[in-house]
Formats: C-alpha cells, structure tokens, sequence
C-alpha cells in the first residue's frame, strides 16, 4: 500500500518509539542486577535470567513474527505486541519473586522481539527503494535506548525502588497503542496464501533446546565445582534436542527455520556473524555496569553515565554510516567496527585504574566510558552494513530475513551472557574474571572477521540500480 511521503515519516516515528521502548528496557535491567540481588534474595546466576529471559522469548519470538508479519499483516503484529508489551512490563514491575520477574520478563521479550520484524516490514512498505538508509537508522535508535535506559534506570534505583524502572513503560506503549492504531497503514493482504500455519512442534524443540542449555550452563555456575549430573544431562538433553529439531525441520512444508536456506553459504555466514556478535554485544553491555560496581566502586548513577558516551557515539556514526551506506559498501565498514570494538574489549582486559598521561589525570568513570565510546564507534560503523547486507540476500522477504537475523543475534546473546555467569563462578576475584572474559570476548570477535568475507557485498549492485533508476 502507497503511502505519501509525509505519513511514511510518521510511520518511521511510530516504529522507532516502539524499536525505542525496547532498546530501553533491554538496558534499563542492567544497571539494576546488584539491587535485584539485595531486594529478591537472589545470586547472580539467577537475577540475570532477568536479562537471559529476556533475550530468551525474543530469539523465539523473532522468526515466527517476521512471518506472521509478512502473511498476516504488520499493524495487526505491531499492535498485539505494544498490549504485551505494556501489560508485562506492569507486571514484571509488580513481581515478588526472581521467579516471578523472569517470567514476566519472558513476556516482554515476546513483545519486544515482535517489534523489529514487524517494524521492518512496515518501514520497507512505507519507503520502497528507500528502505536501506531508513532501515539503517535502526542502527541509531537501539543506542538512543542505551542512553535513556542506564541514567533514567540509575536514577530511578538511586532515588526510586527498581520497579519502576518497569513501570516506565507504560506512558509509551499507551501513546504507540493509540497513534499506532490511526496511522499505521493496513496492508493488503489480498495476495497471501490463507495456510497459515505456525511451526508449534519446531518451536517446542527450538525452545526446549535452548532452555535445557542456558539451564544446564545456570545449574552449573551455582555449582562450580564440577559437572554434575543434572548439568550433564540438560546438556545432553539439549544437544539431542537441536538434533531432532533440525530434522524435523527439514521434513515439513512450512518449518519454524528453514534449514535449506541456511545451508546456503551466504545466509549461513550472515547468522553465524550474528550469533557471534550477539555474544559479545550482548555480553559486554549486560555485564559492564556490574562490573563498575565491584571493580570501581560506583553508584547506580555512575553506571548509566559510563554506558551514556557509547551510546551517543554510537547513533551519530550510525547515523552517517546509513546515509553513505551504498558509497561505503558493506564489508570494509563491517571489518572496521569489529577492529573498533575489539580494540575496546582488550582495553577493558587491563583494568586500568586512575590513568595519569602526561600529567593529566583521568578519573575512572571518565577513563572507562572513553573505552567503551570506542566499542560505540564500531558498532556505529558495523551495524547499518551488516544489517543491509543481510535483508539484500532475499529483498522480497525482509521481515522474515530480519526475524532469522534478530534470532540467530538474540541466541548469541543469551549464550554470551549465561556464559559470562558460568565463568564468573570460577573466580573467588570478579573484577579479575570480568577482565579475563573482555579479553576472550576481544578473541572471539577477532574470529568473526573472516567469516565477513563469506557474506556477499551487494552494495556496488545496489548502488548501479539506484543510479540507473534515477
């Protein structure tokens, strides 16, 4: 369905609030794990399933919304998901319990992961060829998130109680809710085949697999000790598990991940990158204001500022990169990010306390946030490239490609932060074990690089399209 030019920038601001909303609540939790360790009686392994569960509903989520998104129809999807969204978020802030929180948090993060497919849809039906620079603004939303969620969360906890770093949402999902429902267009759906079928037993394996492991990796940091028996066989029930999913995958008309794609190299390369990026991504921002607060000493205040300069370097480049997109094609920036970020990681690996440069001193919430700025120029750098680069293998179907992406991305995450736990736990000195974790985190993105080259770069054809268009 056309839409004038005028009404697709409004239906850009409606999605990147909801887009908003979410990167928000994703970073809001992280400032908050040391008091939702004190106030739930809980341990660390536990309060992060607050974030793990999060991350958990969303890689679910994310491919059956891009589908549903293309065969059921983009406002319907995105309406349904800001009512969960806001509904769960009440109750995730009324909850008693660790248990209670997670659960409510699995919610949310149903909602939240409906969102990205859903308003990728929408904005490629709005802008047409367009669709690459408004997509890659994407980029810059999610660090728009990043600066909101950690200071108004670390003022919120300082001044407030944590749940309403909750409760927050509210006031946005009603405002999406009502401009959602009177200018998001309807597409037609005329042309859409009426099997519409959801995967319900690929999904029950999917999630199966993936909870037996984060809990297998959950029971094992709460005792280090050893593998014991029920850690083994949650990682023995979730590998057996992926493997009956795979194949029963492979078996049905309209599979929950279509395995033959994924047997295409290029596609393959694109989740892989995804999956490993996720990890880290996820790892780092997750983990890093707990981090501030055992290694530095700061306030709840303190870690939403040291997350702030990272952010905002993060949406300016990101901005920049998405407008020269197609002149800067997509593998050169994409290697230059990862490099940026890497260069972080190791920076964060020595612990650096009170640096003195020739005579100037650097305080450590200035010096910590100079070293996460740079992983903010990197990600700003890296992800407008890699997002396009991923939606041009298969245009005609960009929401059920940014479904797959988010997925695969959403997955490494969880992985990288149950991880970080599970190692964690083998250290009696955390700050040390966090310093040991950056630099492993800087290794494996440093392998991410060469699989890069295995994903094709289609920017040079794109741009001559554009050019012969015009």
């Amino acid at each position: 369905m056309a839409v004038s030019q005028k009404r697709a920038y409004f239906i850009f601001v409606i999605v990147g609030l909801a887009l908003l909303m979410s990167s928000i609540d994703s970073t809001i939790v992280a400032v908050g794990l040391p008091t939702l360790m004190i106030d739930l009686k809980t341990n660390l392994a536990l309060a992060a399933w607050a974030i793990t569960g999060y991350q958990f509903s969303q890689s679910i989520i994310m491919p059956i919304a891009g589908k549903l998104s293309d065969e059921w129809g983009r406002k319907k999807l995105f309406l349904a998901a800001v009512i969960l969204f806001t509904a769960s978020s009440i109750a995730a802030g009324l909850s008693q319990n660790i248990i209670q929180l997670v659960i409510f948090r699995v919610l949310q993060g149903i909602g939240g992961g409906t969102f990205l497919p859903s308003a990728t849809g929408i904005i490629s039906d709005a802008f047409g060829n367009r669709r690459a620079q408004f997509i890659g603004l994407f980029g810059s939303i999610f660090p728009i998130g990043g600066i909101i969620g950690p200071n108004l969360g670390g003022f919120i906890i300082e001044h407030f109680s944590w749940q309403w770093i909750f409760f927050v949402n509210v006031p946005i999902g009603v405002l999406l809710l009502i401009c959602g429902a009177i200018i998001l267009p309807e597409k037609d759906m005329s042309q859409t085949s009426s099997n519409r079928r959801i995967d319900f037993t690929g999904l029950g394996l999917f999630v199966g697999a993936v909870f037996a492991v984060l809990y297998g990796i959950t029971n094992w940091a709460n005792h280090p000790g050893g593998i014991g028996i029920i850690t083994s066989a949650l990682f023995i029930l979730g590998a057996v598990m992926f493997v009956l999913f795979f194949r029963y995958e492979d078996r049905i008309e309209q599979p929950m991940i279509d395995t033959k794609l994924l047997r295409w190299r290029p596609f393959l390369a694109v989740n892989i990158y995804n999956f490993l990026f996720g990890a880290v991504i996820f790892g780092l921002v997750s983990y890093l204001p707990y981090y501030a607060t055992i290694a530095y000493g700061m306030s709840a205040e303190q870690d939403g500022l040291l997350l702030t300069p990272r952010s905002i370097m993060a949406i300016i480049v990101s901005a920049i990169t998405s407008i020269f997109i197609i002149r800067f094609r997509y593998r050169s920036p994409m290697i230059i990010g990862l490099a940026l970020i890497i260069l972080s990681l190791l920076l964060l690996s020595r612990g650096y306390h009170d640096v003195n440069i020739f005579g100037l001193g650097f305080h450590n919430l200035l010096l910590l946030s100079l070293i996460v700025a740079i992983s903010g120029i990197g990600m700003g750098i890296a992800n407008p490239a890699s997002n396009n680069a991923a939606l041009d293998l298969m245009p005609e179907k960009v929401a059920a490609v940014t479904g797959m992406r988010g997925m695969f991305r959403a997955v490494g995450g969880m992985f990288g932060t149950a991880s970080v736990t599970l190692i964690l736990s083998f250290f009696t000195n955390k700050p040390a074990g966090m310093q040991y974790i950056f630099g492993g985190f800087a290794i494996l993105l440093a392998a991410t690089i060469p699989i890069v080259f295995l994903i094709p770069d289609t920017a040079h054809e794109r741009r001559t399209k554009l050019k012969t268009a015009s």
